[in-house]
């Protein structure tokens, strides 16, 4: 891997040394595969031993910034090994479009930027390796019944465990289905690349968001 990309070991109670290799060499794999489409510099990885882990995978991402990542493993969680390979690889590179998206525009603090910051990074994650969307990305059979809300707040500060996780009156993973059919719906009627899109605001999104969303 390419002195751009630096990896650290938070381990102290050396609870991840078994699967090291296994997870080094899923980053580099997915280095190799990003390299391809956009550079990504500078950018410090931060391997840590946590139980606050997607269950279903026993492992997650979080991109606090443009310059840094943070990948949480649980080894006791039930599909923590099972999931290092391919399904870690779309982890981090859904975290590096966050990356990208963080050293242009921002994350955002608004509905409408949340939305779309989380809709790039999944299409983001799907046209690198030809995957379908992630359960998160396509948890609400219907959108359309959220779409008049999602216009009206686009441009709102928002609840973040509500519209991702469940916390309120929204279904859990709502945010994440509605940003990825939008995003998807620019980006499958051929009106930028996704890297390019991922350096757009997130206003050139909002005009054509309930025709993805119906």
């Amino acid at each position: 891997m390419g002195a751009d990309w630096t990896t650290h070991f938070a381990d102290a109670r050396g609870r991840l040394k078994p699967w090291r290799g296994s997870i080094e060499a899923a980053i580099a794999r997915t280095h190799k595969r990003v390299r391809d489409r956009v550079a990504v510099e500078q950018l410090d990885i931060v391997v840590q031993d946590s139980p606050r882990v997607i269950r279903e995978l026993g492992h997650v991402g979080f991109a606090p910034n443009g310059w840094m990542v943070y990948l949480s493993f649980d080894p006791e969680a039930d599909a923590f090994e099972s999931n290092l390979d391919t399904p870690l690889e779309r982890t981090l590179a859904h975290e590096i479009n966050h990356i990208l998206r963080w050293r242009g525009p921002g994350y955002g603090a608004t509905l409408g930027e949340a939305l779309i910051s989380e809709g790039l990074a999944g299409v983001f994650v799907r046209d690198l390796y030809a995957s379908p969307p992630e359960p998160w990305e396509c948890a609400l059979g219907d959108t359309a019944a959220l779409a008049d809300q999602v216009i009206a707040e686009w441009d709102q500060a928002y609840d973040h465990g509500e519209w991702f996780f469940g916390t309120g009156q929204h279904p859990v993973w709502a945010g994440y289905t509605i940003g990825y059919r939008i995003v998807a719906y620019h980006a499958d009627n051929a009106m930028d690349d996704i890297v390019a899109l991922t350096t757009r605001p997130a206003s050139d999104f909002k005009t054509l968001a309930r025709l993805a969303l119906q």
